[in-house]
This record gives structure tokens, sequence and C-alpha cells, in this order.
């Protein structure tokens, strides 16, 4: 087919509307000019002035017209079918249209670290619903590592973690600020407090969680950030476990260890443990949301963003840097 073909089947079927497909395959599956316009609210002079014009554009009768029937032609049936296709696809485009019309095109893929999804995911997912009521979530769950690497490679749309994401290709935004409380077990002697300032912990009992679980290393006692970074024998570095596998260890082992005050009531449960609250400057850690700047839904994330911030509130979280009497 030459170009200028092209040219005149596009300048014939121009004046055709997708109306006026929907009116000639009515007619088709009615085999009744009469059934059709009174469906329709049409008369059937102005319903056959419609079809003879879909006709002419096709350059060929559709329909044989008798005072008792309507039958389809032969070339009618071959092209009818082909209309029939068509339309198939324009209500696909139409349905597609409606979702890429939702924010993150009526599908957002969530990703979090271990040490996060299960106390926060819960309240994201309802703060997500009552917000954005039409579009799906799926979720994920991994190590800070491999979230990120399923960001980049587009396998989620955004990450939820506690490492600011320093890179051209992501953007990243603060969400809101929890404190850690202290896990020790029942025999250890902080169990009989209610409250104790962090300078005054034995790193030599203390187990650290892994780099990228969120501490604000500023805040950590002298001793314990040296061995957070050495890994020699008087501090226990956690890397990879989950927070309940904290709170295992804490109650078989023994030991002190720190964790998000999301988490304390769940872990408060464990047998053999207490959540000891810490005063003054204590640790705390930043959530942190990040999405591909590529992506085509700039602003659906930066108004999730602003929902899921409202989770200081929501969680009842203590304000960072405010000291604990």
């Amino acid at each position: 087919m030459n170009r200028t073909d092209r040219t005149i089947i596009s300048n014939k079927l121009s004046a055709v509307s997708i109306r006026d497909f929907l009116l000639v395959t009515t007619v088709w599956k009615r085999s009744s000019f009469r059934v059709v316009a009174r469906e329709l609210g049409i008369s059937p002079s102005g319903l056959s002035h419609q079809v003879r014009k879909v006709e002419e554009a096709l350059g060929t009768t559709l329909f044989e017209r008798s005072s008792q029937q309507v039958k389809t032609t032969l070339e009618g049936e071959v092209l009818l079918s082909h209309i029939q296709d068509v339309l198939g696809v324009v209500g696909k485009l139409d349905l597609l249209a409606v979702k890429t019309s939702r924010p993150f095109g009526g599908h957002l893929k969530l990703g979090a670290i271990s040490t996060i999804g299960a106390y926060v995911l819960p309240y994201v997912v309802n703060l997500f619903e009552a917000n954005f009521p039409n579009v799906r979530i799926d979720l994920l769950e991994g190590k800070t590592e491999g979230v990120t690497q399923r960001l980049r490679g587009s396998e989620i749309d955004m990450m939820l973690s506690c490492r600011f994401a320093d890179n051209a290709d992501m953007e990243t935004k603060p969400l809101f600020t929890e404190r850690f409380d202290l896990i020790v077990n029942v025999a250890h002697p902080l169990a009989a407090k209610t409250s104790i300032n962090v300078q005054d912990l034995d790193a030599s009992e203390f187990m650290t969680m892994a780099d990228g679980e969120g501490y604000s290393e500023d805040t950590l006692p002298a001793a314990i950030r040296t061995t957070q970074h050495d890994y020699n024998a008087c501090c226990t570095e956690i890397r990879g476990l989950s927070l309940e596998t904290i709170g295992a260890l804490v109650s078989t082992r023994g030991g002190v260890s720190m964790v998000p005050s999301l988490a304390s009531p769940r872990l408060s449960t464990f047998p053999n443990v207490k959540i000891v609250s810490i005063s003054g400057r204590a640790p705390q850690r930043t959530i942190y949301a990040s999405w591909r700047r590529s992506s085509p839904h700039q602003e659906a994330f930066h108004q999730l963003c602003h929902v899921l911030s409202e989770m200081q509130a929501v969680c009842d979280l203590p304000i960072a840097g405010a000291s604990s009497l």
C-alpha cells in the first residue's frame, strides 16, 4: 500500500465516528433498523442515513434492506467483524485512559525494609486506602540493599527505608521520625528501671542493629558507636535480622538492644523481656520514601509523602529530639 492509497483510505474514514461504528454493529446484531432505532431513541430514517454514511466510507454495502428484514451481505459480514474488533480495542483504550488518569496509574508497588514492614506498613496501608481508594497497592519486604536494587530495577515504584537515597536518579523525602526504646531481659538490672539515659549503657552487652536500619549515630554512646563499626568481641552486631529475632535473642540470650518505638508494643509480649524508655537525647531514626525521578507519577508520590507524614500524629510517636523526663 503506497502513501496515496493510505491517504485515500484515511480521508474516507475520517468522516466516520466511533458512534457510527457502534450503530452499524448494533444493526448487525439486531437485524432490524426499527428495533435499533427504537432502542437508541432515533428515527429509522436517521439511523439509515448513518448506516449509509459508513457504507460510503467503506465503499461497499453492509446490509440488504427489505420491508421484511435486514440481511448482512457477505462483504458486510467480513467488515463488521473487523469493526467489532476495532470497537473492542477502543473499549480497552477507554479503560486504560481511565486507569492511567488515576494516581500511580491505578497500581502502586511499594517496598519496605524488614525492620519497618511489620510495624509501619499496616499504618501505611490504612492511610493509603483512605486517600487513594481506587488504587491497588502491592507490598514487598526485604533487606535494605535488596529493596534498593528492586527500586532501581523498576520492580517496585517506591521504597520505605531508613537511608537517604543519595543518588541523582532517586528522589527521597523524609516522612517521620521515631525514637528507639530499649529491649532488655527481665533478669537484667535495667529491667527494674522505667527509663535510662543512653549514655549510661554498657557497650559490652549491647546488640546493635546493622548499618542502614536507622540509628542516628551521633546519639549513640561513644563506646557503642565505636564497636558498631569495629565489630569487635565486646559488641554483637545484628545484621539482616527481623525485630522479632532481636526480641528472641534478648529473651533467650540476655543483653540489651534498641528497637524502634512502633515495634515496642508487640515485642513487649515476648517472654522474659521488658521495654524500657530512653531518656534524654534518645536515639532515633527517620523513615524515608524514595522513588525514581524518571517515574511519570511525581505529583502522586509527593501527595503520598504528605499523607504518610501524618503517621507522626496517627501513631502518637514521640517528637524527635524531645527529652523524656
